[in-house]
């Protein structure tokens, strides 16, 4: 009984984590989204982070050569980490 409430557990836990994931290719670059986008991942977009959320900078700490134009949100752009 044990293995099979794990197994079950386990099952959805999987389905949770591999059913929420997408991959979309726009014209400015490429977007993934984890756990039907609590976290998403931008390469080339160099969108701003949403009026209410907080925008973090990378540039500013690793210098600014070459940004990439890629982010990663978290929380529905809640918390934005940006390279531009």
């Amino acid at each position: 009984m044990k293995n099979l409430r794990f197994f079950s557990l386990s099952l959805c836990a999987a389905a949770l984590l591999v059913g929420g994931c997408a991959t979309e290719t726009t014209r400015s670059g490429k977007n993934t989204y984890i756990l039907g986008g609590l976290v998403t991942l931008r390469k080339g977009d160099f969108i701003a982070a949403a009026p209410s959320g907080d925008q973090v900078d990378t540039t500013k700490w690793f210098g600014n050569g070459n940004p990439s134009g890629s982010s990663v949100s978290f929380f529905y752009d809640a918390v934005k980490y940006t390279n531009y």
